[in-house]
């Protein structure tokens, strides 16, 4: 998939909008493709083709800043270490040993903001698309509800991804008149971490919604969304992403009608659902998180808490298919030594998921589980055995009831969506980040498991300077 952009469409936050020289903001033009469309050719009558660059576009910038966000949230997570000979912060920072330096979380002016940029950028270009589709006469009203509610889901996936790695800090809520001059430098406030929340499902209800209404989508999409991209089918995405926002707010009750109308299928392959697609063509990304089998440089390295966490038998790390393989040799990083790596990718071009089957089962049993009567929590042993046998495990034999469930529950996430941006979120909504090992002094050090990612240090300035 070609990576496209469009002339000055910078994020909503500042971080990306503007850099910062001598206590100076200035507008950051350095993306800014002078062979691509203005933002105010498409914003006012654009053409069919402009539509279909900027749908291509859209697909495309979602792959955004995600690499980055797993390597932050494994982390974070105790999933994995970037254990890199060069630079020792993914270890530091990201394991919390510099918090009373940095104020509790990550240097805000540090080198993990990426995911900060590039998930806002992508908001706001799905925010614009919306308002060009809308003004388009070159396309029928059913391709442009089309493209709305296409464009309405990806903001609300890529904008819950930023809303839950600023956790407590919560995010910019509202645009500004996007086409008024001078507008473009005024964002939103800030709000909290639930009323995020109810933003990202009014950006996915909005989407089904312009669904709905619409025909036939105008563009064709990437590989990655085969199975998923006709009106009809890409609202199971819809509410597949709608399912992971439902399960963010704690709505028990509604979930399962949620998971009914998205592609979840007991009884089908787990891994179905959309895929990122990378590639070496030019312009392009690769999936950086393929590293080469017992690398040295920096190698993705798995806590040994994660492995002791493994039933015997389990598929999902043993075997031929393994998520993470023994290394010829353990790696020290700092005070953990690690005797497995990652191995979830066979070469840097191999896909991965933006939401499956699987994390989809996991939702209904932990849904069922949460309702707490005696055909829910049947139900939900039913969805976890789903998981369990599959994987060459025996059918689950603990107590059926609300809270043992959710505790198996959890123990499947932890393997079922490993290295997948989960365990920090999961352990953190259940207010158990104090559970996650390994923390606390081991040797001269203290690790923390910080709650959030620290707000950009260009936000914090910006909001200083326009109070």
């Amino acid at each position: 998939m070609k990576k496209l952009f469009i002339a000055s469409l910078t994020a909503i936050c500042i971080t990306a909008m503007v850099g910062c020289e001598k206590g100076v903001f200035k507008v950051d033009d350095s993306t800014i493709d002078p062979n691509l469309v203005a933002e105010e050719v498409v914003l006012g009558n654009p053409s069919k083709a402009q539509i279909i660059q900027l749908c291509k576009g859209l697909e495309s910038t979602m792959r955004s800043g995600y690499n980055d966000f797993l390597a932050s949230t494994g982390t974070v997570g105790r999933e994995i270490i970037s254990s890199r000979s060069t630079d020792n912060r993914y270890y530091t920072e990201l394991l919390g040993t510099d918090v009373a330096l940095l104020g509790g979380a990550n240097d805000p002016a540090g080198i993990f903001n990426a995911y900060y940029a590039a998930f806002s950028a992508t908001r706001r270009r799905a925010e614009l698309l919306v308002r060009t589709a809308n003004n388009a006469t070159t396309i029928s009203a059913g391709e442009k509800k089309a493209v709305e509610g296409f464009a309405r889901t990806i903001q609300a996936y890529v904008t819950l991804n930023l809303l839950n790695m600023q956790g407590k800090n919560g995010i910019r809520e509202t645009f500004s008149d996007l086409n008024t001059a001078g507008d473009l430098l005024k964002p939103g406030k800030f709000g909290t971490y639930a009323s995020g929340l109810v933003v990202v499902k009014k950006y996915v209800e909005d989407g089904l919604a312009a669904l709905n209404a619409g025909t036939t989508f105008p563009f064709s999409f990437s590989a990655g969304f085969a199975g998923y991209n006709t009106v009809a089918t890409f609202k199971q995405f819809n509410r597949a992403v709608a399912a992971r926002i439902a399960m963010y707010q704690a709505d028990w009750n509604a979930l399962p009608g949620i998971l009914s109308t998205s592609f979840m299928d007991l009884n089908g392959s787990l891994t179905a659902g959309p895929t990122y697609i990378w590639s070496t063509a030019a312009n392009d990304f690769t999936n950086t998180l393929f590293v080469t089998p017992n690398n040295n440089g920096q190698p993705y390295v798995v806590f040994n808490d994660v492995i002791a966490a493994v039933e015997a038998g389990d598929t999902r790390f043993t075997g031929t298919t393994a998520k993470a393989r023994a290394r010829t040799a353990p790696r020290q990083s700092g005070a953990f030594v690690s005797t497995h790596e990652v191995r979830l990718f066979a070469s840097n071009v191999s896909p991965s998921y933006i939401i499956k089957n699987e994390e989809l089962i996991l939702m209904l049993a932990e849904a069922k589980a949460e309702q707490n009567n005696a055909t829910t929590l049947a139900e939900a042993v039913v969805a976890i055995n789903k998981i369990r046998t599959t994987y060459g495990l025996l059918p689950y034999s603990g107590a059926v009831t609300k809270d043992a469930l959710i505790d198996e529950v959890l123990r499947q996430r932890r393997l079922s969506l490993f290295f997948e941006g989960h365990r920090w979120f999961d352990m953190r909504r259940r207010g158990r980040l104090a559970q996650i090992t390994p923390q606390g002094t081991i040797g001269a050090q203290t690790f923390v498991v910080f709650e959030a990612m620290a707000r950009p240090d260009a936000e914090v300035q910006w909001d200083k300077r326009n109070p």
